[in-house]
């Protein structure tokens, strides 16, 4: 399978890929989304980030809005990446007291095949944003104490998670989440 991932600044770029090393990976930045034709790509992953908001720097993220917004083919949103989608798609984000970071809980709300059959799970988070407003676009999946975790687009193969799945990978169910978004791509 060929993926694009787009970087969005992930300090867990590493991780990212040894998840997807059995694929065919090409990673870009963010600025360099005008370099390629994103329908040579099976599916696009956009990365989590961390040197900049989405709040604020619409602009400076309008390509990867434009992509997110115009894709035919299936993408996972990772944190900064599902904060992108969210965006793009007239969510509302607001920022939390202060950063969550760690493993934590997560209950399926809304069954959906990136799950399976799994109704709770642990996953890696390390965010300070949260969806305000979610809009009529978008499925909520799954949630955890700070709010949505997880949605799908309604309408689109466009899939959004707030954690961290290529982190501890072996305390979480992050690898699942993956080959199962991967197999639907397939």
């Amino acid at each position: 399978m060929k993926l694009l991932i787009i970087n969005n600044g992930t300090s867990y770029l590493p991780q990212l890929k040894s998840l997807l090393a059995n694929h065919n990976c090409q990673v870009i930045k963010y600025t360099e989304i005008d370099t390629i034709n994103t329908k040579d790509y099976d599916a696009t992953i956009l990365s989590g980030g961390h040197d900049f908001t989405v709040n604020g720097n619409e602009d400076r993220l309008s390509m990867e809005f434009d992509l997110v917004i115009n894709s035919t083919k299936p993408i996972l949103g990772i944190c900064f990446g599902f904060e992108i989608i969210a965006r793009a798609f007239g969510s509302t984000l607001v920022s939390l007291p202060s950063k969550e970071q760690g493993i934590i809980e997560i209950e399926v709300v809304e069954p959906n095949e990136i799950f399976l059959n799994i109704p709770n799970f642990k996953v890696f988070e390390n965010h300070r944003w949260v969806i305000k407003d979610a809009t009529k676009e978008i499925s909520i999946l799954a949630r955890s104490k700070d709010g949505i975790e997880a949605f799908k687009h309604k309408t689109k193969p466009i899939y959004a998670v707030q954690f961290h799945p290529e982190m501890f990978v072996e305390k979480s169910c992050g690898a699942e989440i993956v080959d199962n978004f991967l197999n639907l791509v397939k």
